[in-house]
């Protein structure tokens, strides 16, 4: 066999014990037997078995319906995919639906993460690491969200992931306008979420940068997105969520084009001392509004 196709099935081999290992890992920290995984999903024990091992490869639909029973947090299902997309030499695009059996999240057991940064920009809403529990609340509500407490509750708790020593590094880009998006009729609710965004940009881990409306733009995403990179050799992945399936995109040259649109997002951004201030100003400028 040539060399590089060699070292090539050594990585891909690597990729899927890794995946297979890690599969296990949280079947075990949540106490759930293969036996019941099979039964929840109808598949064979004997497939649980041979994936956990690596004897078998895991389709991508299989690993979404696999994270998605176990109700994995995002920066987890983002590196598996990330890693089962480079060990089936298929990476680029995917669309993971969630739908099928589901345990209640509540009880995954606290699962370290890998993560080495988070780079996330939105337009139209506070991203979930920075919403307070009464904006989520109200958001997911207007939303449609079934199970609206139970969501609220562990994006609460997945928010002390960034405020835990040796955290990951979390970059936010998010435009003025993420910021006006509040009810009219709820002015404690804007005291709440934005004293709460306060509270988060003050932490180490995060640093938050604004557009301003006033803004000259030299960049524009159609999309928000999420760009995780891992503390590993696990290849980084980009994230666009939607109400109904998420968007993985695991080839280089996309994260490479998403990483380069983030840059330039950053440069239309007021600095981090200024989009503090800017923060000020538009409350204000909201509380005005909302008293008129």
């Amino acid at each position: 066999m040539h060399a590089c196709k060699l070292g090539a099935h050594v990585a891909e081999a690597a990729y899927r014990e890794f995946v297979g290992a890690e599969l296990r890992r949280i079947r075990e920290s949540m106490q759930i037997s293969g036996e019941d995984v099979a039964d929840a999903l109808t598949w064979s024990q004997s497939k649980v078995s041979r994936v956990e091992t690596a004897k078998i490869g895991i389709s991508m639909r299989d690993l979404a319906t696999l994270l998605h029973y176990y109700g994995v947090p995002e920066e987890v299902k983002a590196e598996l995919i990330s890693m089962n997309a480079e060990e089936s030499g298929q990476e680029g695009a995917w669309i993971v639906r969630a739908g099928g059996p589901t345990r209640r999240q509540g009880e995954v057991a606290a699962i370290e993460t890998r993560v080495n940064s988070i780079r996330q920009f939105h337009s139209g809403m506070v991203p979930g690491q920075l919403q307070s529990a009464g904006y989520a609340r109200w958001l997911l509500t207007v939303g449609g969200y079934a199970d609206v407490e139970g969501i609220v509750e562990r994006r609460i708790g997945r928010q002390e992931l960034l405020a835990d020593p040796g955290s990951p590094r979390y970059r936010a880009v998010l435009d003025a306008r993420a910021l006006l998006f509040f009810p009219g009729d709820q002015p404690k609710l804007v005291d709440e979420q934005i004293g709460h965004l306060r509270e988060r940009m003050g932490l180490k881990a995060i640093d938050v940068r604004i557009i301003p409306l006033s803004a000259k733009r030299q960049a524009a995403a159609l999309v928000p997105f999420i760009i995780y990179e891992f503390q590993n050799k696990s290849p980084a992945v980009v994230l666009a969520e939607s109400q109904t399936a998420d968007l993985y995109l695991s080839s280089a040259s996309d994260v490479d084009t998403y990483a380069q649109l983030f840059d330039r997002l950053t440069a239309d951004a007021l600095s981090e001392i200024d989009s503090r201030a800017y923060l000020d100003q538009l409350t204000r400028d909201i509380k005005r509004i909302t008293k008129a």
